[in-house]
């Protein structure tokens, strides 16, 4: 922690035990971002049905299949054709409560670590700025979309995918150029400033 206090502190200033640790905690970190998007890949499916019927409780507008053309035919009553829908129930406001609430104490935690990590990366102010704001928005926007979806509609469903895709690019980038700044050698500036009096 006195490397992080110290005035001009880089990432590549650190010793190899730090960068091992930091290195395991970014890839991990984007191995849960991207275990995330495989998974509300999976629960979208095609397009965003599976976050429409998750979150809003709303079912396939399609028919069921045909039946086959070939065989004898089969009468069956109405409700025995529906026995086979899945049920579709929106998720309740105590479930989406606890998800929030399980997301919002984890994901601020990861952010803060992975963007003070970014902050000690020597790339610029304006950029690290950039960042910065695009990942805490995307981790604001990702969190409030199931709540957008659930009550105001299944047809803002796109907006889940679309934080999701959001939060996955930035803190990608965040993780990814930190580790490479911090196992990279120390940039040629750099070396002069440090020379300098």
């Amino acid at each position: 922690m006195r490397q992080f206090a110290s005035t001009g502190f880089r990432l590549w200033n650190l010793g190899l035990a730090a960068k091992v640790l930091y290195t395991a905690f970014c890839l991990l970190t984007l191995l849960g971002v991207v275990s995330s998007a495989l998974y509300y890949g999976d629960l979208v499916g095609a397009g965003t049905r599976g976050v429409r019927r998750y979150y809003a409780g709303e079912g396939d507008d399609a028919v069921s299949a045909a039946p086959p053309t070939t065989g004898p035919a089969i009468e069956v009553p109405e409700d025995a054709e529906r026995a086979h829908t899945p049920l579709v129930v929106a998720v309740s406001y105590r479930k989406l409560l606890e998800v929030t609430h399980f997301h919002l104490f984890t994901m601020p935690v990861v952010l803060l670590i992975v963007g003070h990590l970014f902050l000690a990366t020597g790339l610029g102010d304006r950029a690290k700025i950039v960042w910065i704001v695009a990942a805490s928005a995307s981790v604001f926007a990702h969190l409030a979309t199931p709540w957008i979806v659930r009550y105001a509609g299944g047809g803002l469903a796109i907006l889940h995918a679309l934080t999701g895709a959001a939060l996955t690019l930035t803190m990608s980038v965040l993780t990814l150029y930190l580790v490479g700044a911090m196992w990279r050698r120390r940039p040629p500036s750099s070396r002069t400033e440090a020379r300098a009096p």
